[in-house]
């Protein structure tokens, strides 16, 4: 009998002893929940052919979230990357979208700390646009530069075109080949200078975002193109009650796409002073500085056209003598 309650205490203590090790063991799990698909909520074509997507995701989830991306495919076909660097807390993006007709799905996908998640693919129908419409209306200047010919095209766009534009694609024709893309500009207007002379062009502009273009306009350069410089610059004395002040006068082609920055000096062989610093968008400015008797002033204008890149001209310099 003392056998048996000595084994059966050593039983119970081992018995006891795994009771003890088990509940102090710690169990180790994955502590990543299951991450939902985050759900396309709407599609709404907004004015101007923009479209806003938007999407839900669930709030208990967006701590594990570092991002979104957001793909579209036409007609079906494979799906292309539209933006991969959404912020966590974004929940919608407006684009502007093609005015081909048609079908558009869009595709989001969550990017997590433990794998990526595509949500249910959300469609929607493009109406189509009739082959007759322009997406922007072009014109074009031949221009005369300093040493070559230049082509100023400027456009706008119209009532159809979308509301945001990135960029535009400048594409140009010689002699009625095909055309070639020979620059992107996030301006309504854009600088060829690259152009020759006795050549034949033909220009369209695109717009980056759909595949709308505009009108195709023909020019041809030849010697005898407007000047980037100022024409028919003049100076006129003003008299007032205790000082005169120059009134410099000046027609421009481009006065709307240019800045002029007015220089004078005191002498012929002076250094010109700046009047104009940060430049002026008019083609008049009156020298109101107090002007010394029997002094001879001299004064230039340079002209910066608002081009890809930059295009400047200076005028010839024009004396005028206080006597």
């Amino acid at each position: 009998m003392p056998t048996i309650k000595h084994n059966f205490i050593k039983i119970s203590l081992f018995l006891w002893l795994i009771l003890v090790l088990a509940c102090g063991r710690t169990i180790i799990v994955d502590p990543t929940p299951s991450f939902t698909l985050p759900a396309l909520t709407s599609i709404d074509v907004l004015p101007n052919n923009r479209v806003k997507v938007s999407w839900y995701f669930d709030a208990y989830q967006e701590p594990l979230v570092t991002g979104f991306r957001l793909e579209r495919s036409e007609n079906n076909g494979i799906f292309q990357v539209l933006s991969d660097d959404i912020t966590p807390n974004q929940r919608s993006i407006e684009l502007a979208e093609p005015f081909r007709g048609g079908k558009v799905s869009f595709r989001l996908l969550s990017k997590t700390i433990k794998d990526t998640v595509a949500s249910t693919v959300v469609s929607y129908f493009a109406p189509a646009v009739p082959t007759n419409v322009f997406c922007s209306t072009v014109s074009a200047t031949s221009l005369q530069g300093i040493d070559k010919p230049n082509v100023y095209l400027s456009w706008q766009l119209e009532a159809n075109s979308a509301n945001y534009v990135e960029n535009f694609i400048v594409q140009r024709s010689v002699s009625k080949a095909a055309y070639q893309t020979i620059g992107i500009t996030r301006n309504l207007f854009f600088l060829d200078t690259t152009a020759t002379i006795s050549t034949d062009y033909s220009y369209l502009v695109r717009l980056a975002t759909n595949n709308c273009a505009s009108n195709e306009i023909p020019i041809t350069v030849n010697t005898q193109s407007v000047g980037l410089c100022p024409q028919n610059f003049k100076l006129t004395f003003l008299s007032g009650k205790d000082k005169k002040s120059v009134l410099l006068n000046w027609d421009a082609q481009l006065a709307h796409f240019a800045t002029f920055y007015v220089f004078r000096k005191t002498s012929e062989s002076g250094v010109f002073e700046k009047l104009t610093p940060t430049g002026i968008r008019k083609t008049m400015f009156e020298d109101k500085t107090e002007l010394k008797a029997k002094t001879s002033y001299f004064y230039k204008i340079s002209t910066q056209i608002d081009s890809q890149p930059p295009t400047n001209c200076e005028t010839s310099v024009l004396e005028i003598k206080n006597y």
